[in-house]
């Protein structure tokens, strides 16, 4: 399964309140509409929760919109469809800044519980040094999920006129962790251990 993860900034006269809304709606709909999507789910970061911590808010994401495809010729054919470019249209009415990291997921461990677990999203960021994220996450607490992304390529959005995010990670993971005590250990272990990676909370909105 290849996974199109884009990194968001809203753009800076958008309230987070009503980037969040346009992104929803009609944005969602219209991204729903790629051709050969097999999942595509929006991630709402929530700035203010205990698993978001100071690095991922200095990075100033706002959201993570993933897109699933059987492999990289359907997503490259989703990229350059008519479908995207009315997408790349709307996404300058909200979006500020983006980047695009292509990955695989064949380190898959599927989240049991997933509706009340909370969903986190692990980067890497350029220039930071060789961290084993697969073994971090494995030390982690009340942790019942976990999506280990292999890097494929990052950059620009193509065809997109939103200026590049600036932010290039080296490694990408999602995790879902039973409750929010277990959130907190991790937060305080992560901070001990591995400062420099960006850890954020996210609300999961499922289109596909």
């Amino acid at each position: 399964m290849i996974v199109s993860t884009s990194l968001i900034r809203r753009r800076d006269d958008v309230s987070l309140s009503a980037f969040q809304k346009h992104w929803l709606d009609p944005h969602g709909p219209l991204t729903a509409k790629l051709p050969g999507t097999r999942k595509y789910s929006q991630n709402h970061v929530l700035p203010d929760a205990p698993g978001t911590n100071s690095v991922a808010r200095r990075m100033r994401i706002d959201g993570f919109p993933m897109l699933a495809f059987d492999d990289p010729e359907s997503r490259r054919a989703a990229h350059h469809s008519k479908e995207m470019a009315d997408c790349n249209k709307d996404s300058l009415l909200f979006i500020g800044a983006v980047s695009r990291v292509i990955s695989d997921v064949g380190d898959t461990r599927e989240p049991a519980g997933a509706g009340t677990a909370t969903k986190q999203i692990l980067l890497a960021p350029q220039g930071a040094r060789h961290i084993d994220l697969r073994a971090i996450i494995d030390g982690l607490d009340g942790v019942v999920g976990a999506i280990n992304h292999r890097m494929l390529e990052q950059g620009a959005a193509p065809n997109s006129a939103v200026p590049f995010i600036g932010v290039e990670v080296t490694d990408l993971a999602e995790i879902w962790t039973q409750d929010a005590r277990a959130v907190a250990a991790n937060a305080d272990r992560l901070q001990r251990e591995v400062p420099e990676i960006a850890a954020f909370s996210v609300y999961v909105y499922n289109f596909l």
